[in-house]
């Protein structure tokens, strides 16, 4: 089962690109089977969508910012 944390590092995500309200970071140890890794999960809680990266928060948060991710299709 995994366990969430808070993201300590102050991190700067855009607005949710649908609805336009705040988005939220949050960090998961992940059980493997060497012992854990670390995740970070990105969304909308008001538009339920989210997207989850291993090991590096700055990466989803790159992600998030330019929109490149699973949960929004480009035109």
């Amino acid at each position: 089962m995994s366990q969430f944390f808070e993201v300590e590092e102050k991190v700067d995500l855009k607005p949710c690109p649908f609805c336009g309200r705040e988005a939220y970071i949050t960090g998961m140890f992940v059980p493997t089977g060497d012992g854990e890794i670390n995740a970070y999960v990105v969304g909308c809680e008001n538009c339920e969508i989210s997207f989850r990266q291993s090991w590096d928060y700055e990466i989803i948060v790159e992600q998030w910012n330019r929109r490149v991710c699973k949960c929004h299709k480009e035109n």
